[in-house]
């Protein structure tokens, strides 16, 4: 594979950014109404992405320690947004779910991605609209090349 020129390469990497600062933007905004922290956040999407997961692997996870995913983990759960139920396997272990309520919240937040990714790409020529779909095309299989 021919290695890109640095030039070319600084160039994808600025518009990138600027794409990723208007995504980013557009869901700080979305964000912004809701009553949650951005560490709750994280939990949130961890533990909806993951389908359940536990105390310890969240805390690793958002690189923070134990006591302080406590408190993370109860304001969730005062929320109503997750839920604690214990491992069938073990036990001992308890294992974090979102709730309805919670997977009604990811669902909404990860909707309105879709709805301002939609509302751009319909600005799209046609063929505009054929070429970013090659370059998305093209990302996911350098993707899935580095993939194990």
């Amino acid at each position: 594979m021919d290695a890109v020129e640095k030039q070319l390469l600084e160039e994808m990497i600025e518009l990138q950014r600027q794409v990723d600062h208007d995504r980013r933007q557009y869901e700080l905004d979305a964000w912004l109404r809701l009553h949650l922290g951005i560490g709750q956040l994280k939990a949130l999407f961890f533990i909806s992405n993951r389908g359940s997961t536990t105390a310890g692997k969240l805390a690793a996870t958002l690189g923070i320690t134990p006591a302080n995913v406590t408190g993370i983990i109860d304001r969730l759960l005062e929320k109503n947004l997750i839920m604690r139920t214990r491992d069938l396997t073990n036990r001992r272990v308890f294992l974090l779910r979102t709730t309805p309520d919670g997977d009604e919240l990811v669902d909404e937040l990860r909707q309105k991605r879709k709805e301002r990714i939609t509302e751009l790409f319909n600005r799209l020529t046609t063929e505009d609209a054929k070429i970013v779909k090659q370059f998305l095309q093209i990302m996911v299989k350098a993707i899935e090349s580095g993939e194990h």
